[in-house]
């Protein structure tokens, strides 16, 4: 499923846009099923290297980076479940919609309730299993809004280039371009 070079060109973009690959993996069935099956209870995608694995991506590598940035390891592990969780959202929001990037966290919002409405006015409104799709996307939603709140300072504090959470992350994906 995962790419080893789509949308890598050189060594300074692997650098800069580490999570760029995610973008490039075609979204499927299965590829959405692997992906909600290793969301958790609180909404959030873990930054495993199982959820590495299916996009070809590093998380401890920008783990590490943000440490050496002066993040608190205390806390690292929720601050990547935000960045994990961001980019799934992005991920649905580049393939589903073709949204325009950069968005803010409005976008994020907007996007579940899109899918809610298209939904309540479509026949598979009755399907359990898009049913619990949308209801894990807007607890995805969810979980990112409040980390973000919660650790919205932290990007000011390590002298991030980006001023937000969601800003990082369509950074490291290479969507602010």
């Amino acid at each position: 499923m995962a790419h080893e070079t789509a949308g890598r060109t050189n060594d300074s973009d692997v650098y800069d846009t580490p999570l760029q690959l995610i973008i490039a993996t075609p979204l499927t069935d299965s590829l959405v099923n692997e992906i909600f099956q290793q969301q958790n209870n609180d909404g959030s995608f873990p930054a495993t290297n199982r959820l590495g694995d299916l996009f070809n991506v590093d998380f401890e590598n920008i783990k590490r980076d943000l440490i050496s940035k002066g993040l608190n390891p205390s806390i690292s592990d929720e601050i990547l479940r935000l960045i994990s969780t961001a980019s799934i959202l992005f991920y649905f929001l580049y393939h589903s919609q073709k949204t325009k990037f950069p968005v803010d966290i409005g976008a994020i919002k907007q996007f579940v309730s899109n899918a809610r409405a298209e939904l309540d006015s479509f026949c598979c409104k009755d399907d359990p299993i898009v049913q619990t799709y949308i209801d894990k996307g807007e607890a995805a939603v969810k979980y990112v809004i409040d980390t973000r709140e919660k650790y919205g300072d932290i990007c000011r504090q390590i002298n991030l280039s980006e001023s937000t959470w969601e800003s990082y992350v369509q950074h490291l994906m290479g969507l602010d371009k």
